[in-house]
């Protein structure tokens, strides 16, 4: 649909290195959410369903859960 005018580069062995602590953060705060929301028996503004979908939106998903959805028992 859209061509980009500069070719893509495959990221730098040093870009990766950074990259790969804030992608395992994430990963594993989604794993926390799901967890949470599995064993949860109700959450705060909203339902399950649209936590669930939440969390996996990036990077921004699982801190709002953590933020406004987790329940406070």
């Amino acid at each position: 649909m859209f061509k980009s005018s500069t070719p893509k580069r495959p990221l730098s062995r040093r870009a990766r290195q950074r990259l790969l602590p804030v992608a395992a953060l994430e990963v594993t705060a989604s794993i926390i959410v799901l967890n949470d929301l599995r064993r949860a028996s109700s959450v705060r503004h909203g339902n399950k369903l649209l936590w669930t979908l939440l969390a996996f939106v990036q990077p921004i998903g699982p801190w709002l859960y953590f933020w406004f959805g987790q329940s406070r028992e």
